[in-house]
């Protein structure tokens, strides 16, 4: 049987670093199956992906992987935490050997070691985090603060975005005792990133021949085609009105239904819609030193995508669906190890069909408004149930 493994990315877009990335890891594992588990429409900054779904899944097996699994919304534009609980369950369910994750530090024995002190300290480290979110500190700085706290100055530094969420994935591996082995690579800042990328799309008047230099032939060709034919999602603002008019005429019990809305900033949300129709200004109001930029983009998904507290819970105590986007000749082996122990998706009305739980359809109406909802940001072509009518993409 083939060794998995498996590797969890938003590829917005897929650069050089992606491609630094997965070769490492095939060289540290020597897996023959690779499979990546991507964000669909939207991503956990609380942005759009700059492709669509489909698209980005061409990207991924043109860089030779072999399976490509979409992260369901729910996971994929939520906190760090529960990003990392719904990949996890995944990769567990499609019975990955390796999972594979990018760090600042690349110190593994430094990440496990802090996730074992922070799981046995669970109770204390989150109430900790919470009294400093309190005092008026993100929850990142919180973090940090409290990590440095209670476990000493050897973590120092630890915080950063990709160690995070290296910790968080090496959390859900013990939450559910799992036999997937961990490995990371250490960045490589030379390669590119994906956040200067889309910098640069975002530029007036940039060519996008000038990215040749960040990001590989293959990724360069379907990014610029998207490009051209109007069907690129660059930022949130594509989005600006549709979330200043929800804002704007939404009643007070749905406000208080939103995720991850601070109550300091429950009365304002509908006060500064009401007094803008610009996303930065919205967002640059809203913002102060205890939430982050990247967390008012969510509370702003969230409204846009009509997702509320419960359908978060929801995504937190079920075993969600394994959504094919892509896959090769080698993919469709690895596909038919774990078919009949999962809930495979890879035609969205068989699934519709067969499917008796109401949880699982609920994921996947969100899934289905969200890529509705992307779409209507295209310049041309836009049309809705793209889920019902895309194929899956195949690779060699």
């Amino acid at each position: 049987m083939s060794s998995k493994l498996c590797i969890i990315s938003e590829y917005n877009p897929f650069h050089f670093g992606h491609l630094y990335h997965l070769n490492e890891s095939i060289s540290k594992t020597n897996a023959d199956c690779k499979i990546a588990i991507i964000s669909g429409n939207f991503v956990q900054r609380g942005e759009p992906s700059i492709i669509n779904k489909w698209e980005k899944a061409k990207v991924a097996l043109a860089a030779g992987f072999d399976l490509v699994i979409e992260l369901p919304t729910l996971y994929a534009i939520s906190s760090a935490e529960n990003f990392a609980n719904g990949a996890i369950k995944i990769a567990s369910q499609i019975r990955s050997d390796y999972i594979s994750f990018g760090t600042e530090s690349g110190d593994l024995e430094k990440l496990k070691e802090l996730s074992s002190l922070i799981n046995k300290n669970e109770k204390k480290y989150i109430s900790k985090v919470k009294e400093k979110i309190a005092e008026g500190f993100s929850y990142p700085k919180s973090q940090e603060l409290v990590i440095n706290e209670m476990f000493g100055n050897e973590f120092s530094g630890i915080c950063k975005p990709n160690n995070i969420l290296g910790l968080e994935y090496l959390k859900s591996l013990a939450a559910i005792s799992s036999n997937i082995i961990p490995i990371t690579v250490k960045r490589d800042f030379e390669k590119s990133s994906s956040s200067d990328v889309r910098t640069l799309l975002r530029t007036p008047g940039f060519e996008t021949k000038s990215l040749k230099d960040s990001i590989p032939d293959f990724s360069y060709k379907i990014l610029n085609d998207n490009i051209k034919n109007g069907n690129a999602v660059l930022s949130l603002k594509s989005f600006e009105k549709e979330i200043i008019y929800i804002l704007r005429t939404i009643n007070d019990e749905k406000i208080k239904d939103i995720p991850d809305v601070p109550d300091n900033m429950l009365s304002n949300l509908k006060k500064v819609a009401c007094s803008t129709n610009s996303l930065d200004e919205l967002i640059a109001t809203l913002k102060n030193k205890s939430i982050t930029q990247a967390r008012i983009q969510r509370i702003l998904l969230y409204v846009l995508l009509g997702i509320t507290k419960s359908d978060i819970e929801l995504s937190k105590r079920i075993i969600p669906y394994v959504r094919v986007l892509g896959m090769s000749e080698n993919g469709k082996k690895a596909l038919s190890d774990f078919s009949k122990d999962a809930e495979v998706i890879t035609s969205v009305n068989t699934f519709e069909k067969s499917c008796n739980d109401p949880e699982l359809l609920r994921m996947l109406e969100i899934d289905k408004r969200a890529t509705d909802i992307y779409t209507l940001a295209y310049a041309k072509g836009s049309v809705a149930n793209l889920d019902y009518t895309m194929r899956i993409q195949n690779g060699i």
